[in-house]
């Protein structure tokens, strides 16, 4: 069976590789029904086996059997969604730093931190409104980790500011406590509900935990 073209862009779209069947070596990847899928450089493919696969809630990846049983292989792939364009708006995570204070009390030391997102906001020129950002904001954005628990947003900066078409501007948030390292935690996200910044419909931007910036504070306010 040949490749149509678009059988075979929505195969490439699932591998980094070079794009064309002469440079093509045969591969096995994984379809984008779950199948497992056999590559040839001739240009032709086939399907490996019946079984299917899926990720879990945790970012497990499991095999789904054709006896109705399953089994677990290991780790999900990981991915992070770090932009979002709207009509008027690009949002951009531009990264996340865990903020780490300590503080020496008698023999012991006490350790506080937050996790702090930088979201760049580039407001398109054909924008007919402005857009304010405002301190009640914290009400709409939420922050949480893979494993779904959640982190109390503290404060958003710069507030009761407002942003003109044609502009840019860096929006810090900043939420409580941080994951700790027996979490299991592999990424972190922010959540910018509908009404936060004009948008229309939820925006989720998310950073994976090894790709976190890590600073040593003198305190918080």
């Amino acid at each position: 069976m040949k490749i149509t073209p678009s059988i075979f862009i929505t195969l490439a779209s699932l591998l980094i590789i070079p794009i064309t069947n002469a440079e093509i070596t045969k591969q096995e990847i994984i379809n984008i029904d779950g199948r497992e899928v056999l590559l040839n450089k001739n240009g032709t493919w086939k399907f490996l086996s019946t079984d299917r696969y899926a990720n879990t809630k945790d970012g497990t990846r499991v095999r789904l059997k054709e006896d109705g049983s399953w089994q677990a292989i290991g780790n999900a792939p990981l991915k992070s969604k770090d932009q979002v364009r709207t009509t008027d708006l690009d949002i951009k995570l531009h990264k996340v730093v865990i903020e780490t204070y300590e503080k020496k009390v008698q023999k012991n030391t006490r350790i506080k931190t937050q996790t702090v997102f930088y979201v760049d906001l580039a407001y398109s020129p054909q924008a007919r409104n402005n857009i304010t950002i405002n301190k009640s904001d914290i009400s709409l954005i939420e922050v949480k980790d893979n494993n779904g628990k959640a982190y109390p947003v503290l404060s958003i900066e710069p507030n009761d500011t407002q942003m003109k078409p044609s502009t840019k501007t860096t929006v810090i948030v900043r939420a409580e406590k941080s994951p700790s390292m027996f979490d299991n935690v592999k990424s972190m996200e922010i959540v910018f509900k509908k009404g936060m910044l004009g948008i229309e419909n939820t925006i989720t931007l998310s950073q994976r935990a090894i790709d976190f910036d890590e600073e040593k504070v003198d305190g918080f306010k």
